[in-house]
Parts: C-alpha cells; sequence; structure tokens
C-alpha cells in the first residue's frame, strides 16, 4: 500500500464512484475507507485480538 495522504485516498475513491453517486453514499464510503485505514493501522500496531479471545468476550455477552 503507497502512504498516500487521507486527501488522495478520498479523491481517489470519490473519482471511482459513478457521476450520479448521491451525497451520502459519499460520506458513506469515505467513513468506511477511514475505518479500514484504522484497523490497518491497528493491525501494524499489534492491537488485535485473537480468534479464542473473540470466543470469549462475545461468550461473555
Amino acid at each position: 500500500m503507497h502512504a498516500h495522504s487521507a486527501k488522495q485516498e478520498a479523491l481517489h475513491a470519490i473519482e471511482r464512484l459513478p457521476d450520479d453517486v448521491p451525497f451520502d453514499e459519499i460520506v458513506y464510503r469515505l467513513y468506511v475507507l477511514g475505518k479500514v485505514q484504522q484497523g490497518l493501522k491497528d493491525i501494524d500496531a499489534g492491537r488485535t485480538v485473537s480468534t479464542e479471545e473473540l470466543a470469549r468476550e462475545i461468550e461473555a455477552w
């Protein structure tokens, strides 16, 4: 993955959408893109949960 700025990533994502895309869809796609990027940063930083730990947490619900 290339080290692009958040603005560059947002512009690239928007440019790939059709011209008639609703504004709400643009906002949603940018929100999801931001969450995915944050998740990748968390993985790189070791902030993860094992499958077993997640299963224990779900069982506790």
